[in-house]
């Protein structure tokens, strides 16, 4: 189940010019578009008035949280609990 502070994440906008929310980002991370590039393609993000002055650096964490996340699963030995 997710957190309160997820669910918040998930519902605030990251890329405002664009009113692209964090799940939207989110989900296109774990569908793939593991770079600021490929979001851009996919979703539009810092393609509004301010050219990813505002967005891009919060994106950006986002991307690499989740490649973060993914190699720590990947390290982890599977009988690990």
């Amino acid at each position: 189940m997710a957190s309160q502070k997820d669910l918040i994440e998930n519902l605030k906008k990251v890329c405002i010019c664009r009113g692209i929310t964090g799940g939207t980002i989110n989900q296109a991370i774990r569908d793939g578009a593991h770079s600021f590039e490929a979001l851009r393609r996919i979703l539009g993000t810092g393609t509004g008035n301010c050219k990813a002055k505002r967005c891009r650096q919060k994106i950006e964490q986002r991307v690499k949280a989740y490649k973060d996340e993914m190699n720590a699963k990947a390290d982890k030995p599977a009988n690990a609990l």
